[in-house]
């Protein structure tokens, strides 16, 4: 019996550390992109004064995630292909710095 309880502990919290550990996953890193896009679509529209999508994103992916030093941020790149007006599609790497807040992943400016 002793011997159970203690594989649960054991188990109980690797779960723990691994959730604490993890980095965001390629549709939570899309969300706050596209966050960002429709921010900046709802500037452009209203200076245009244009309705509907400016720019928008056809291709997401996740890169990579890296710890940076001496803080719990994680620098993530992405490959992103965006659409938009008289340019066509543009394709970018481009770097996240992200912090996990109470409510999940937040993008740091």
């Amino acid at each position: 019996m002793k011997n159970i309880l203690s594989i649960a502990i054991i188990l109980m919290s690797s779960l723990v550390l691994i959730g604490c550990s993890r980095e965001p996953s390629q549709e939570e890193l899309h969300a706050l992109y596209q966050e960002q896009i429709n921010q900046t679509n709802d500037l452009a529209s209203r200076i245009m004064k244009q309705e509907g999508e400016i720019m928008k994103v056809t291709r997401f992916e996740k890169l990579d995630c890296n710890k940076v030093d001496k803080t719990k941020d994680l620098n993530c790149r992405v490959n992103v292909t965006v659409e938009m007006p008289f340019l066509g599609a543009q394709t970018n790497t481009a770097d996240l710095r992200v912090a996990k807040g109470e409510s999940g992943w937040v993008l740091v400016d």
